[in-house]
């Protein structure tokens, strides 16, 4: 797995459940784990499968075997997001066809467009961040926006998971600050 572009899109996800002015640690839980199992863990596994002459050169690649693997946690991470969008939102399930087809097409460059700095902003960033901000509004209603104060639990959790977010942004930072100074 590429850690560093799972966390960044793991911390997008949690800076909108930041955001939204009502958290739910359940639909928190719920889309972390459907981004993990298709696009951190799915993607992944596709991507290694299908590019063999990328890999090869430091591993044996069990393709078949990895990109069935991979197949089958992106439908998880799809069934994962089915569950969402019945128990909160009917229209969450734009979000899950569409990055489905991302954790898919993205990896196995196919089609071209899916794999380029463009599509990775918006199936990786952009929209896992709406999908999580749109989830996170489905539960909201009128008397959250009339009653969230700072000093309502809802308004310290927000600030809680702003402040983990961006200790992980800063980690994330070092982290890569390190790795680039070990190859020098």
């Amino acid at each position: 797995m590429r850690l560093p572009f799972s966390f960044v899109l793991l911390g997008w996800i949690t800076f909108a459940q930041a955001l939204a002015p009502s958290f739910s640690l359940e639909i928190y839980l719920y889309t972390l784990l459907a981004s993990f199992f298709g696009l951190v863990i799915g993607a992944h596994y596709i991507d290694v499968a299908t590019s063999e002459k990328k890999f090869s050169p430091y591993f044996k690649v069990p393709g078949r075997r990895m990109l069935y693997t991979g197949a089958a946690f992106v439908v998880l991470g799809a069934l994962v997001g089915v569950y969402i969008s019945s128990r909160w939102n009917a229209l969450f399930l734009i979000f899950v066809g569409i990055e489905t087809f991302a954790a898919i097409a993205y990896p196995r460059e196919k089609p071209r467009f899916a794999h380029s700095y463009t599509a990775f902003a918006v199936t990786w960033g952009a929209i896992p961040f709406l999908a999580s901000i749109f989830v996170g509004l489905s539960t909201l209603m009128m008397h959250h926006l009339a009653i969230m104060t700072r000093e309502s639990s809802d308004w310290q959790n927000a600030m809680y998971l702003l402040t983990l977010y961006r200790y992980a942004v800063y980690l994330i930072g070092l982290l890569s600050l390190v790795g680039r100074l070990a190859v020098l």
